[in-house]
């Protein structure tokens, strides 16, 4: 675990939705090797890791870019969608250490938001699959903002519908793209990388643990004490 300082300010805690709450990248590069599958294309790791944290559009333009698909970025994200959301009721599961986590920031009295590449559709699919919508006062979705990870605009937009301003947000990340969107929100970042990821890529990090378990026994000392 990094040794950085704590944040003492924090009013609310943020955060990030697949690799961080939900394991979702296994059901999203089944989904889009299904689709790569129709022009004999299959996803090679380099661009799972490129792909991580990026919305379904921008994902579905950069998969088209590399790999010449004979559709467009909106039919490709339409054919990977339409297998993926079938599929989250039945395939989708939680990150360890989730709803231990989440009990103990609702004891706190921590306003909880949701700052997510993901669309409205698959996010509302996804916190009523897992059974955790009650927890979160607020919900951006990356189809609301104009720019996605690694720019700020989701992170400011959760922090708005909170009240909170920036610098009292303490964010969870799980991908790279997303802690930069945070320190660029100028919000506290706190990262549990995916496990595909090494963990030097996460040196802008405020601080690195290695599960939603860890971040939780250290609650006191990330929130200076306690909750609001």
């Amino acid at each position: 675990m990094n040794q950085r300082p704590v944040h003492s300010s924090t009013r609310a805690i943020i955060f990030d939705l697949d690799g961080l709450m939900v394991d979702s990248e296994p059901l999203a590069e089944w989904a889009w090797n299904q689709v790569l599958a129709r022009y004999g294309h299959r996803l090679d790791s380099q661009t799972m890791l490129d792909v991580l944290g990026l919305r379904v559009v921008d994902s579905a333009r950069l998969i088209c870019q590399r790999f010449r698909l004979p559709i467009s970025p909106r039919q490709a994200a339409d054919e990977r969608d339409l297998l993926f959301l079938k599929a989250v009721p039945d395939r989708l599961h939680p990150c360890p250490g989730l709803y231990p986590l989440l009990d103990e920031l609702a004891e706190r009295g921590l306003p909880l938001g949701v700052a997510t590449s993901g669309h409205r559709r698959y996010v509302t699919l996804t916190l009523w699959t897992l059974a955790i919508e009650s927890f979160f006062q607020a919900i951006a979705t990356g189809d609301e903002v104009a720019r996605g990870k690694p720019a700020p605009d989701i992170y400011l937009l959760a922090a708005a519908r909170l009240g909170v301003p920036p610098a009292c947000c303490l964010v969870l990340e799980d991908a790279p793209l997303g802690v930069a969107a945070a320190r660029a929100a100028g919000m506290f970042c706190v990262a549990v990388p995916n496990p595909r990821i090494a963990s030097r890529y996460f040196t802008e990090a405020h601080q690195v643990f290695p599960s939603l378990e860890e971040v939780r026994v250290a609650l006191d000392d990330l929130l200076g004490g306690g909750g609001v």
